[in-house]
């Protein structure tokens, strides 16, 4: 008689096997991480773990060799590191999971070798805005403590297939995870551009009601935008003659009237673009071009 119980396990404990393929150890102190291995010579990890000077890592092979930066993305706290020279890796498919689903975070030790820790996905997102500036265009979170030494490690479906990394502390009591294909999209940004820097406008903002007049000239009478409260010199508002006073409704086509909305908007147009902003001054509705900043 089939035992249901049994069966789990072994679905599980081939989905193991399969993430330890692509599950990567990253020595340093006081202890070590994790991270995941795609192609033959990169490594993608939590980039607020690691400094700029190259690193030991180990391979599922049980083999060391030396890493080194290419490239960091702050807002999804992603480093992209290269090998000294390419290996065989295994095959690195990408999927994506619901609520619901039960997922393996993995991480690799010199110790104990690969670790591996069971969970449910509890929530699945999108927009998520961080303390830091920025904001995330989609995660997803589980219900259980992250293993010591995991972060920038994999979390693996029931198959044993990516479905994202281990770069964000907890939010609300669960852990937040950036999913595979964001992932593997941001990492193939780095490898083009080396840093994607946190986009900036060198604003302070406050979200005010606009005055009937205004309402009644924009297209979709918005109740609301943001208000300038702070305007740095030289930055890319005030290069587009942006002021105190003056109210943003409208960045890059988009209405703005919480700078949730904003800062979402910066992240996926990203620093460098160059977008229109719609802006209020002397109870005049204006545009004009601006260029986003970094920070």
């Amino acid at each position: 008689m089939s035992n249901a119980l049994k069966d789990i396990s072994a679905a599980l404990r081939e989905a193991v096997k399969k993430g330890a393929g692509f599950t990567v150890g990253v020595e340093r102190e006081p202890y070590d991480v994790s991270a995941v291995l795609f192609g033959t010579a990169r490594l993608l990890t939590a980039s607020h773990l690691i400094g700029d000077e190259a690193v030991s890592v180990l391979l599922p092979d049980g083999t060391h060799q030396e890493a080194t930066i290419v490239g960091r993305d702050p807002i999804h706290d992603l480093a992209l590191l290269r090998l000294a020279s390419a290996v065989s890796a295994a095959p690195l498919t990408a999927v994506t999971v619901g609520v619901g689903d039960l997922v393996v975070s993995l991480k690799r030790d010199a110790f104990d070798g690969v670790n591996a820790s069971l969970g449910m996905v509890s929530a699945v997102g999108a927009r998520l805005r961080l303390d830091r500036g920025g904001a995330l265009e989609r995660y997803f979170q589980t219900d259980t403590d992250r293993l010591v030494g995991s972060t920038g490690g994999p979390v693996v479906d029931a198959d044993g297939a990516f479905a994202g990394i281990q770069v964000f502390n907890r939010r609300l009591g669960a852990e937040v995870i950036l999913p595979a294909e964001l992932a593997l999209a941001r990492a193939a940004m780095l490898e083009e551009k080396g840093t994607i820097h946190r986009p900036a406008l060198g604003i302070k903002s406050q979200v005010v009601a606009l005055s009937k007049a205004v309402r009644e000239s924009l297209s979709d009478h918005r109740e609301a935008g943001l208000l300038l409260v702070w305007v740095e010199s030289g930055n890319a508002a005030d290069k587009a003659g942006l002021e105190v006073g003056d109210i943003v409704v409208a960045f890059a086509g988009e209405p703005v009237s919480t700078h949730e909305k904003l800062v979402t908007l910066m992240g996926e147009k990203g620093a460098g673009a160059s977008v229109e902003v719609k802006f209020v001054h002397g109870g005049a509705v204006r545009t004009a071009k601006l260029t986003v900043g970094s920070a």
